[in-house]
């Protein structure tokens, strides 16, 4: 008996391979990329599931492991590998590209942007046209989109914890494709500034080998990774000749199982985005104040605009360490709390919304309403 079809599907291309074959809804897939990270995912699919619409990954209705629909919807949150292919299907809409990684991560992204804008109905991107337009081949239009954020209240256990250490940063030892604006070299020289003074603990992946180069390239992964692991192997038997990756490894003190329960240790923490541009606020100064640990931030010069200045400390009005640390130091135990209840309440505001799981599956059910006529 033939099965009948639906008549609207949405299909998602996450931007990790390790996320396909519909594991990019289950919670359980977040130990391997982030606390918690796919839970606007998995809300998500469970509100487009009371409106009646399936929701896979990308590569299923490639492959045919999911039943396509007589509509099919295409998203993608930043993998370009299928579009063309799925450009030429007669049932598809490409109906929108995600852009989540900034440019000096994956440059290649990038340049594939403007080939995408001619066949997508829409392009997301945290930033502006006008902030993304130097790292394009030609000019694209952006709509918005906040990072969606996958807790709308602090983890009162984390937040509650009183026996704290000084100062932490959580960062993987990484390096980027290109240079501009970005800030992993000055997270280390944080960590070196501070380190001189016994006052930080690094965590996070990659600080007992040699730097992991992110991003995608033309290498096959396969090759990358094996030379990956010379390096590393090569690594044990020299110095660490960059000293600021020295004294990074000095402070270390291993991965992180949970970052809310890591940085509810501290006080404090580093708090640098990947690259200083308009617009990128991502997951990281949630992050910190989740777990009720301030925020010491460099990054998106709007902030501001996103995050309310009481919760956290810019970085921007010190004109080093030395008066950073000056400040951080002298903070009396009321200013300390008044950070501390300012995040608390940020998550409560308005200004929060934007970073929401529901306004992320809100933009989802205005793709279902313009692409497929399918009303919330």
């Amino acid at each position: 008996m033939k099965t009948s079809r639906a008549p609207v599907a949405l299909w998602v291309d996450p931007l990790s391979y390790h996320l396909e074959r519909d594991r990019l809804w289950s919670i359980s897939s977040s130990a391997g990329v982030g606390e918690g990270i796919l839970g606007p995912y998995v809300h998500l699919r469970a509100r487009l599931s009371e409106l009646g619409v399936p929701v896979h990954t990308g590569d299923m209705l490639v492959t045919g492991d999911a039943p396509a629909a007589s509509l099919n919807l295409y998203v993608t949150m930043g993998a370009w590998r299928r579009y063309r292919q799925l450009a030429r299907r007669s049932d598809t809409i490409l109906s929108a590209f995600f852009v989540n990684e900034c440019p000096i991560v994956e440059p290649r992204l990038f340049q594939e942007l403007d080939r995408a804008s001619a066949v997508f109905r829409r392009l997301y991107s945290f930033a502006g046209d006008d902030a993304m337009r130097p790292f394009l081949r030609a000019p694209v239009h952006f709509e918005p989109f906040r990072y969606p954020f996958p807790f709308s209240s602090v983890d009162e256990a984390a937040w509650s914890r009183s026996d704290r250490g000084f100062l932490a940063i959580i960062n993987g030892n990484k390096v980027p494709r290109l240079e501009t604006n970005e800030l992993y070299s000055e997270r280390l020289r944080a960590v070196a500034f501070f380190e001189a003074r016994r006052e930080i603990d690094v965590y996070g992946v990659g600080w007992d080998g040699p730097p992991l180069r992110i991003g995608q390239t033309r290498v096959p992964a396969t090759l990358r990774r094996i030379a990956y692991l010379a390096e590393r192997r090569w690594d044990r038997l020299r110095p660490e000749r960059n000293p600021l990756v020295a004294t990074a490894r000095r402070a270390w003190r291993g991965r992180v199982a949970s970052k809310s329960a890591t940085l509810s240790q501290y006080t404090f923490a580093i708090c640098f985005e990947n690259m200083v541009m308009q617009g990128w606020v991502t997951e990281k100064i949630f992050d910190c104040l989740v777990a009720g640990t301030i925020p010491v931030y460099l990054g998106a010069p709007d902030v501001d605009d996103w995050v309310d200045p009481e919760c956290f400390i810019d970085m921007r009005r010190f004109s080093g360490y030395d008066e950073l640390r000056r400040y951080l130091l002298d903070l009396s135990p009321a200013e300390i709390a008044a950070y501390r209840e300012a995040g608390r309440e940020y998550f409560r505001t308005e200004r929060f919304r934007p970073f929401s799981r529901d306004a992320f599956a809100h933009i989802f059910t205005r793709i279902l309403a313009e692409d497929a006529g399918i009303a919330a």
